[in-house]
């Protein structure tokens, strides 16, 4: 394989298991009402199968990635976990009773927790900084193709088992950009130290209120934007589905562009607040808004305000242990994904008894204070000899 066409499929197994993995992030949250309907269960419910079981297991997932990526490389285990992702929809589009549901979430579960550590070491041992930058874009439209297309096909009547059936097929897609490449090499973490020195720091904190407010809220958004727009606000499913699509759509974008940003150097702080401040308006115009054109400006100034802030976040949390950057970028990722395990059925309950406002503006209100916190970099190395 010429060195042109090696460095386009890798390229492509990059864009492919991270849009991959990712279509199961919003794929429940985009047919609430049909699995409500059939396996007649609460919304709380509904927010276990899309948050908690899901995001529960990636978190082994992801603590497991390193040792199985010492076994068997990290190319066979973006295949096993591609592999996984399609078994768990399967399960799911397939099972007839609620306990087939949780397994196939579970298993998915862990596939995606496999992705998002696999997945940016062989981005950035394949293509460098722009490459990880792909991963992050793609992550993003997974998000917005399980949520739009599933809203689509179920205004159009479609069975919700059609929309899983097509999530196993799309995790998939990145097997055979893989199944023929060399691995790439894998230096594990021999650190240890952060997280001894993080749990002191105000600074750590700090950015990981930073990471709450760009990463997981996107994830709980994943789960019922769709719901909220369509039961709470009266818009076709076909009309919220468009809407997610497009938040998630312009935060790939805006991902990239934020990174631009970083380079030329203007100021993290300026990036993480003044974006995140973006971010918090466009959930509170979601909480008051009563129109099409509001939700698309609100969707549009989410979308870019939680994306921003990302490169030049992750670039300040591998600065905190220059020693295992990994370290830090690790710690804030599982904070990320950890949160919105317990709150994506608290707030299905919540939107089950109507306080739907109340949660968008207290969405709102978290990603500002975010916002505000890191006005203030959080530059500077935490080791005592950096």
């Amino acid at each position: 394989m010429s060195d042109r066409r090696s460095t386009r499929h890798a390229a492509w197994a990059v864009f492919l298991v991270a849009l991959a993995a990712a279509w199961s992030v919003g794929n429940v949250g985009a047919v609430v009402e049909q699995l409500s309907s059939d396996f007649h269960i609460s919304l709380t419910t509904v927010g276990l199968l899309s948050g908690t079981f899901l995001l529960g297991f990636s978190l082994p997932g992801t603590i497991l990635a390193p040792k199985i990526a010492e076994h068997i490389g990290i190319v066979r285990t973006m295949i096993v976990a591609a592999v996984l992702c399609a078994a768990g929809n399967t399960v799911f589009a397939a099972s007839p009773a609620f306990a087939g549901l949780v397994v196939g979430r579970a298993v998915t579960g862990v596939g995606l927790g496999l992705t998002v550590v696999s997945g940016p070491v062989f981005a950035r041992a394949t293509g460098g900084v722009a490459r990880v930058a792909l991963f992050g874009a793609a992550i993003q439209l997974g998000c917005a193709g399980g949520l739009g297309l599933g809203a689509i096909l179920g205004d159009f009547g479609v069975d919700w088992r059609v929309t899983f059936v097509i999530s196993a097929a799309v995790a998939l897609t990145p097997v055979p950009f893989l199944v023929r490449r060399e691995d790439v090499s894998y230096e594990p973490s021999r650190g240890g130290g952060f997280v001894r020195l993080a749990v002191r720091s105000g600074r750590v904190w700090r950015l990981t209120g930073l990471f709450v407010a760009i990463f997981s809220v996107p994830l709980i958004l994943g789960s019922w934007l769709v719901h909220y727009l369509n039961v709470d606000n009266g818009l076709a499913a076909a009309t919220s589905g468009t809407l997610s699509f497009v938040m998630f759509g312009v935060s790939a974008a805006a991902r990239e562009g934020g990174g631009m940003l970083a380079q030329r150097g203007l100021s993290p702080a300026l990036l993480a607040g003044g974006a995140t401040f973006l971010a918090a308006t466009g959930l509170a115009i979601l909480a008051l808004g009563s129109s099409v054109a509001l939700f698309s400006v609100a969707v549009i100034a989410a979308g870019i305000g939680f994306a921003v802030p990302y490169g030049s976040a992750v670039a300040q949390a591998q600065r905190l242990y220059p020693s295992e950057p990994a370290d830090p970028v690790a710690l804030v990722t599982l904070v990320g994904t950890a949160v919105p395990v317990p709150l994506v059925p608290l707030i299905g309950s919540l939107l089950d008894h109507g306080y739907g406002t109340g949660v968008f503006l207290g969405l709102a209100a978290a990603v500002g204070v975010a916002g505000a916190l890191n006005l203030r970099s959080v530059e500077g190395s935490l080791e005592p000899n950096p």
